[in-house]
This record gives structure tokens, C-alpha cells and sequence, in this order.
């Protein structure tokens, strides 16, 4: 008999029961038993999180338990765990890491009711504070007046209720705890957590934007140091990828010195063309963080000159003119229950009608910005990388997925939906080409910000083909690789990382 133990939150066992699960499908002979312990940080819910002198409030009380070998192993929520290492005890295992994102929820009278008011956000996290404060007022379709930050404790039930009866506007939590409950909860926890999704508005927050609390996402195992037995038993089911991958983002956070209390977050994307590694936040000292690049990235692209590179600036990459197209507009309005994925800011015109039970996802965060000036309420982006899986089917029950491009997409180039049913195209715009200013076969390095853009120069100036082309690694990549050899294709995460490598007249050398 394996004892497992865990925090009392509907969370904490679900999570242990993840775990016993993967352990008797990896030993189908064991049986288990479960033990939910009350920590520090489960009685005191009246201190801040962030004022708790105590690292490890969730994990100290059942470490003791694994110590005094009441239990076999703990399950922890990877994020509760401290830095440091602790003596007599050990990470033996971590299972897939789920969505490592933060997901916001907002009272749904938000857009009749709180333009120049004061918006209201529960977290107990500085980290979100300091992130949330630094861009949350671009993604919403309302202008508050100020944006405020308060303390909330108690599990996620209890959070979501303190929202809807408080005063409070806004809630901002771990995605993966939400997905966990409605997914792996009981009928009753995943009920009540739908319930209470009716009311509110929600919205994933890229990594981009606000990387994620080193670990969160991933469930840890814990073992005393001095039971080999368990800890052979648990290390067949540790996810190395999501192992290695906590372990770096650890690390790193420690190098500022800091947990759970700093106000920064760290975060690591393993996507098929490599790892993409983001901080952002402010040391102790005030000092701000923020990057995001490619991990061990390989690129031949350096001091290249400005008259060599296309395109220079932007207003050069003009190489289309966009017209609406009227008659399928009229269809955005019919849309109801329905996943829109918005290519470009153009797709989606101002004052269409985008009913709230439609979800709404951007290609990337600049068209989300764009939009929400517009007054559209955005749910979340695929942050510039592709349209992968976006993760939302533990929020909405919106089988059907619609993406606004424009005409000369192929009907069968959206893919985002593994169902060809329930996934589909609408143009509302068209692209017309225009002259272009400069002759580009005497470029010899090329970003790509659109697959139309690309095909249209090739046909104007085929000599390209044997150019250095470079582009994010979205749907771009995809057309582009058609026609380039991959030696002559760069992966930039935005614009601005190729234009780094571009030397200007007058530049220090």
C-alpha cells in the first residue's frame, strides 16, 4: 500500500489522484491510500501570501509527514515548493506539465458599467501585480479609470466566490487549476466551477506578456532521500522534458534571489523549433527584467547592412491594399457559440456584432491590443507562434472554429481545429498588390511578417529565392519552407529581434 498525501484543497486531491493513477498504470500490482493534511498556509488565511515570513507554508507540514514516514510520498503543486533544496527529502518526479499560463476573470457587467472606474483585481501574487500593472489596461475594451491590486486567500472555489460576492471586479489565477478542477474534479466541483464561469468573462494571458511562476502548471512528487524503494517507484513516471525544463526556470529565479515573493516571473515554451525562454518582473532591488528570446539560438544574421535588408522599416512592407469585403462581414454578425481566430486586426472591422458566447483569439498580441481598442472583448492569442491547440476546452463548450483572413488563404490552409467540420474560413478582406518601392532583388536578407507577402515578392523578383529569409515561426514558416532551403530560413520571435541584427549608417561599430 502506497501512502500518498496532499493538501485538504479540492486541487491538492485531485492532483494526488492524477498521480495514483499514473503510478498503477505504470505498476499495475500497487494499490493506494490517501492522507490530506491542513498546512500553515491552509489555517492562516488571513495573512498575505506575500507577508507569510515563512517560505514554504504549503509544504513544510506535509514534508514532516514524509520525514516521520507517515507518508510514502507528497503531491505538491510545483510553484508552492521553495527554491532552495531541502534537506532529507527530494523531487523525485514531475508529471507533464499542464498550461503554465494565468488566466484573468472579469464580472460580466464589466462593459456597461466600469468605464472611468476604478477596475478591481483579487491576486496574491506580486508577481501578477507587477506584470498585470504593466499591460492589462491595452487588453481590455473599457477605459478604467485606475487599476488596483488586493489580496485574496483560499482555494480556487472560495476565490472565485469572494469575486462574484465582493466588491472586487477582477480575479487573476493559475489556467492549469482551473482546467484540473472542471476536467478531474468530482461532479460536483466541476459543476459549481461551470456555474460560476457563466457569470464572468475570462481571458489567457500570453506567456509573452506575463510569464508564469517557475514550475506552475506542474505537479512535483516528494520522497524522503532514504527510501530508495519509492524512489525507484515514482521516477517511472517522471516526465523528463517537464523536469528538466522546472529545474532551468528554478534556477533561474534563484540566481535573483528569490521565490514565490519576488515579482518575477519565469518561464520556458518548448515548441518543435526549439525552447523560448521569457522573464519579465523587478528584483528586490527595483531593478526591471525583461526578456524573451530563442534558447541556444543559431543564426548567421550579424551586421547586416540596412540597404541589404528588406524591410528596412515598416512602412515599406506595404505591399497590399486591404479591402473589406461586405457581404461576408455580414456573416461575422451571425456567429454565435463559435471560436474565432482572427489572423490580423484588419480581419475584424470596429462595430461588428461579436456576441459573448463566442470566444475571440488573436494571432498575436499586437492585433489583440488592436482589437480591444476597437471594444472587442479578446479571450486570448496564439502570441505570435502558429496556431497551435490554444487550450480552452475546459472554458468553453464552442466546438466550431471560424478564422477571418483574408481571400487568398486556402480554404484548407486553417488547421488550428482537428475537426475539417468545425473549422473554417471567412474572408473579410481582400488583398490587392501595389508597386513596389524598391527592387528587391538587390536584397540579400528578408523578414516575412505574412506567407502572402513572401509568394508575391517571389513572383516579382524570383532571384530571392536564394536569399536569407527569416520570419516567426507561425504559418509564415510554413509558406516559406515550401519554397526555401531550410539553411537559408532564420526563426525570429518579432520584427524587432531580426531588425537587431541590421547596421544603420552611423551606428557604433
Amino acid at each position: 500500500m502506497i501512502k500518498i498525501i496532499s493538501r485538504k484543497s479540492d486541487l491538492a486531491v485531485i492532483q494526488a489522484e492524477i498521480v495514483a493513477n499514473a503510478l498503477k498504470q505504470a505498476n499495475k500490482d500497487i494499490s493506494v491510500s490517501f492522507i490530506k493534511k491542513e498546512t500553515e498556509g491552509d489555517i492562516d488565511q488571513l495573512t498575505s501570501l506575500s507577508k507569510l515570513s515563512n517560505i514554504g507554508v504549503f509544504t513544510n507540514d506535509i514534508r514532516e509527514s514524509l520525514l516521520n514516514n507517515e507518508a510514502d510520498l507528497a503531491v505538491h503543486s510545483l510553484k508552492d515548493l521553495p527554491i532552495e533544496d531541502q534537506n532529507d527529502t527530494l523531487i523525485v518526479s514531475m508529471l507533464e506539465r499542464a498550461d503554465s499560463r494565468d488566466i484573468l476573470f472579469l464580472k460580466k457587467d464589466i462593459f456597461e458599467n466600469y468605464n472611468n472606474k476604478e477596475l478591481r483585481i483579487l491576486t496574491s501574487s506580486p508577481r501578477r501585480v507587477y506584470n498585470f500593472s504593466n499591460f492589462l489596461e491595452s487588453l481590455i475594451p473599457f477605459n478604467p479609470s485606475n487599476i488596483t491590486f488586493e489580496d485574496v486567500r483560499g482555494n480556487i472555489p472560495t476565490r472565485l466566490t469572494k469575486l462574484l460576492n465582493g466588491d472586487c471586479q477582477g480575479l487573476i489565477v493559475a489556467k492549469a487549476a482551473i482546467d484540473r478542477l472542471i476536467a478531474y474534479g468530482n461532479k460536483d466541483i466541476s459543476t459549481k466551477i461551470l456555474s460560476y464561469l457563466d457569470d464572468l468573462l475570462w481571458m489567457i494571458i500570453p506567456l509573452s506578456l506575463n510569464p508564469c511562476a517557475p514550475g506552475q502548471g506542474a505537479i512535483a512528487i516528494e520522497v524522503n532521500s532514504k527510501r530508495k524503494d519509492i524512489i525507484e517507484l515514482v521516477d517511472k513516471i517522471n516526465h523528463i522534458e517537464t523536469f528538466s525544463q522546472v529545474a532551468k526556470e528554478r534556477e533561474i529565479l534563484q540566481n535573483y534571489g528569490g521565490g514565490c515573493h519576488q515579482k518575477i516571473g519565469v518561464s520556458i515554451e518548448s515548441k518543435l523549433f526549439g525552447q523560448i525562454l521569457t522573464i519579465k518582473g523587478q528584483t528586490e532591488e527595483g531593478l526591471e527584467i525583461k526578456k524573451r528570446e530563442l534558447v541556444n539560438q543559431i543564426t548567421d544574421w550579424k551586421n547586416i547592412p540596412e540597404s541589404s535588408f528588406f524591410p528596412s522599416n515598416l512602412s515599406k512592407y506595404k505591399l497590399f491594399e486591404r479591402k473589406l469585403i461586405n457581404k461576408n462581414l455580414k456573416k461575422i454578425n451571425k456567429l454565435k457559440n463559435t471560436n474565432i481566430y482572427v489572423s490580423r486586426e484588419n480581419a475584424l472591422p470596429k462595430n461588428q456584432n461579436i456576441e459573448l458566447t463566442n470566444v475571440v483569439w488573436t494571432s498575436g498580441v499586437k492585433t489583440w491590443k488592436k482589437l480591444a481598442k476597437k471594444g472587442y472583448w479578446v479571450n486570448g492569442s496564439s502570441d505570435s507562434l502558429g496556431e497551435d491547440d490554444p487550450e480552452i476546452k475546459c472554458l468553453s463548450k464552442n466546438k466550431k472554429w471560424v478564422k477571418l483572413t483574408h481571400n487568398l488563404t486556402q480554404k484548407n490552409y486553417f488547421k488550428l481545429h482537428k475537426d475539417p467540420q468545425n473549422a473554417r474560413i471567412i474572408a473579410t478582406y481582400e488583398l490587392k498588390p501595389v508597386n513596389m518601392i524598391e527592387d528587391l532583388n538587390e536584397k540579400t536578407h528578408f523578414y516575412w511578417m505574412s506567407g502572402s507577402a513572401f509568394k508575391l515578392a517571389l513572383k516579382n523578383y524570383p532571384k530571392i529565392i536564394n536569399a536569407n529569409h527569416s520570419c516567426g515561426p507561425g504559418n509564415t514558416l510554413k509558406t516559406i519552407k515550401k519554397y526555401i532551403n531550410k539553411n537559408n530560413i532564420n526563426i525570429f520571435l518579432s520584427y524587432e529581434d531580426a531588425l537587431k541584427n541590421v547596421t544603420r549608417p552611423g551606428d557604433k561599430k
